[in-house]
This record gives structure tokens, C-alpha cells and sequence, in this order.
């Protein structure tokens, strides 16, 4: 409906795409497995051809049993006789079937309720067997017969071990239907939890890496560096990539390679204009268009850490980093080599507050690479090695070796 100038002008409603016969025909019969009285447990309909598939074995099993049952005088049950007794009988399995399906299993069983369930279908039991017996034989024209030849009443075992086939069955369905119901649940529940989790981590690096970053920048202001724009320059790019590239769960391995230059380049302008160089980065065995595919913002923490706690006054070569493509296997090797400042050497390179840096980025390890990743970290006399080693997901899976 518009309004213009006070007058309403009402737009008629979008037809119906139109279906054909056949589709609706399609539809009718899917629609049909869904209606409210077919057996279903928490809204999840049962599949109609597992359904199909018992009441053809029983009824399989009743034509067999049914065929070779003596009736009056000796004789067999024409096709009308058989025809009709096999539909009554199983009228009577199907009814008892579907009361344990959605009575007695949701009243008594799924609340642990096991006694009650055991009476009810003695008492199910109890009906079926007469109602059975007594279709049979007045079915097959033998009302003498129960009289005059007493091994029919034998029948009545076979009888009661078809009623408690018909429990059996009902009773497998539905508790394995709840059981995988339920384990599909819990698997979704906790995959929702995985990705939470993750997007929580990852919305920690954001303002982590912000932090530091303004932290550089306003050194180089203090200091009224003419490098300051073109630090604001960077930070602009590698944010660019933060908000519109890293929300995706992995990315083709040269972007986070522009990205992780991007970000070099930035820690380059805290150095002296004469020694570029200190910060060494090593690429071997990747294309510049690689499609490897590999999580976001998994290695900047890795990065980070070292121009953090690294002393960049060492020459020639103050942090050394290196990202090597196994041709092998498929592996991802990555090192951060970087000095301690002397007053940090013998002691621990320690972890970053609030559980950002290498705690975050260890969990997201755990989550994205499980048994698929190695981290090492070393401390040689006033250096800090880190080594991360990933394995894609076709390869054999490595056991993870937590970082000491």
C-alpha cells in the first residue's frame, strides 16, 4: 500500500508461482509423511520408508506363518481368507505398535520410568493375543476348531511372540530415533558454542592489535617523525583487511601474506631509516596468488609477540621471520625468531594480559587445527623461537604438542 497526496493506491498481492500436476502431486505425497498423526518424536517426523520397510517384513513374516496354519478340517485359507485375516492381524500389530510408539515410550520410558512401561505392555500384551487369537479363528471359519483340536491354542505363542516383535520394533525405533535426535542436538549446540567462542577470540586480536599499534604511532608522533602519516596509511589498509576480509573462516594464504606484510612495513617505520633490513621475512615454496587456505589472523599474534618483548636495537637482524610451504605433505611452517633484551634473558617470555597473544592464540589452535598443528616455543640464551607447524585437512593428522 502507498500513500501519495493523500490517496492510498493498493498494489495487488504477488500471484502464487504456478505448479505443475506432477510437482503437486510430489508435494501432496512429501506433505503426506509430515501430517500430525504420523509417528513423530519432538516434531521430527520418522522417515515413511522406514516404516514401509517393517510393516513389509511383518507383513512378510504373517504370510509365512499365516499360509502354513492348520484351519478347520485341515484345510488352507483361500487368497480372500489370507487376505483378510493378514489385514486384521496386522491392524492389530499396527495398533499396538503405534500405542507403545507414542504412549507408553513418552509417558513411561523417556522419564525413566521403566516399571510402569513393563506393565503396560503386559497389559498391551494381554489385549493383542485374545484379539489376535479370535481373528484367526473366526476368520478361518473355526469356531469348532478351538473346541475339537486342542493344538491350536499352540498358536497363541506364536501370537505373543508377534506382539512382542511388534514392541521390539516400535520400542528400537523410537529410542534410537530420540538417541540420535538428541546427539544431533548436542552436536549442534555444540558447534554453535565453537563458533562463539571463535568470534569471540577473534574480536579480541582487533583492539589487541589496535592497541599496540596506536601505541607505535603515538612513539612516532612524540617524536614528530615525518613517518607518521604514512604509519596512519598502514594502519588504515591493515584494518581495511580486519573488518572486511578476516570474518570468513579461512582465507587464501597470499592474503594474510599481504596482510602480514602490511603489518611489517608499519613496525619498519619504528626503526631508523638506515636499518630496514633488522626485520628479515622469508618466503619459500608459496605463489603470490596461493589459494592454501589457512584461518585469519592466525599468525599476527606470533608476529606481534616478538616487537613486543624483542629487542629491535640488535644488527643485522633484529626479528627474523620465516613462512615455508611444504611441497611434500602439505605442511605450513612458521617461525618468529627474535633478541630479548637483556634484562629478559633466562626468564619467560610472558603471556599477554587478559588472556590475549599466545592464549588466544593456542585455544584457536585447538578449535580450528585439532591434531592438525604443532607449537613450539624455545628460549635460547637471549632469544625467544617460536615455531607453528599446521597440516591441511587431507593430510595425516599430527598429535599437538603444547608449547611449554
Amino acid at each position: 500500500m502507498l500513500v501519495s497526496s493523500g490517496v492510498e493506491i493498493v498494489l495487488p498481492a504477488a500471484l502464487p508461482p504456478a505448479v505443475s500436476p506432477a510437482s503437486g502431486r510430489w508435494s501432496r505425497v512429501r506433505a503426506f509423511s509430515r501430517l500430525h498423526w504420523w509417528p513423530h518424536a519432538d516434531g521430527a517426523a520418522v522417515p515413511l520408508w522406514v516404516h514401509l520397510l517393517f510393516w513389509g517384513i511383518l507383513l512378510l513374516f504373517d504370510g509365512m506363518m499365516l499360509a502354513y496354519e492348520p484351519t478347520k478340517f485341515g484345510s488352507r485359507l483361500g487368497l480372500r481368507g489370507f487376505l483378510l485375516r493378514a489385514g486384521l492381524t496386522d491392524l492389530l500389530a499396527a495398533a499396538m505398535f503405534y500405542t507403545n510408539w507414542m504412549l507408553l515410550i513418552p509417558r513411561t520410558l523417556s522419564r525413566g520410568r521403566l516399571i510402569p512401561y513393563i506393565i503396560g505392555v503386559l497389559l498391551l500384551l494381554l489385549l493383542y493375543v485374545p484379539a489376535r487369537f479370535g481373528a484367526s479363528v473366526l476368520i478361518g471359519g473355526a469356531a469348532e476348531q478351538a473346541r475339537t483340536q486342542p493344538q491350536t491354542l499352540a498358536m497363541i505363542v506364536p501370537y505373543t511372540l508377534m506382539g512382542l516383535m511388534a514392541i521390539f520394533f516400535s520400542s528400537a525405533l523410537r529410542i534410537t530415533g530420540d538417541y540420535l535426535r538428541g546427539l544431533r542436538n548436542r552436536r549442534e549446540l555444540e558447534h554453535q558454542q565453537l563458533l562463539t567462542e571463535l568470534a569471540m577470540l577473534k574480536t579480541q586480536i582487533n583492539p589487541h592489535f589496535l592497541f599496540n599499534t596506536l601505541n607505535n604511532i603515538y612513539s612516532l608522533t612524540s617524536r614528530k617523525s615525518d613517518r607518521a602519516p604514512e604509519a596512519v596509511l598502514r594502519l588504515a589498509e591493515i584494518m581495511r583487511y580486519l573488518l572486511y576480509e578476516s570474518s570468513t573462516d579461512t582465507v587464501p594464504l597470499s592474503r594474510e601474506l599481504v596482510h602480514l606484510r602490511a603489518f611489517l612495513d608499519l613496525q619498519r617505520l619504528r626503526l631508523p631509516a638506515s636499518a630496514p633490513e633488522a626485520i628479515c621475512f622469508q618466503v619459500e615454496g608459496i605463489a603470490p596468488d596461493s589459494a592454501h587456505p589457512i584461518a585469519p589472523l592466525l599468525l599476527l599474534p606470533l608476529v606481534e609477540n616478538a616487537f613486543k618483548h624483542g629487542d629491535l636495537t640488535v644488527r643485522p637482524v633484529a626479528v627474523h621471520i620465516s613462512l615455508t610451504l611444504l611441497p611434500d605433505d602439505g605442511r605450513l611452517r612458521f617461525t618468529v625468531l627474535n633478541h630479548l633484551p637483556p634484562a629478559d634473558e633466562g626468564r619467560h617470555l610472558p603471556e599477554q594480559p587478559g588472556g590475549v597473544g599466545l592464549a588466544n592464540l593456542r585455544r584457536r589452535l585447538t578449535l580450528l587445527y585439532p591434531g592438525r598443528h604443532v607449537l613450539d616455543v624455545q628460549t635460547p640464551p637471549g632469544q625467544h623461537l617460536v615455531t607453528l607447524t599446521l597440516w591441511p585437512d587431507s593430510r595425516p593428522a599430527s598429535p599437538s604438542t603444547p608449547a611449554p
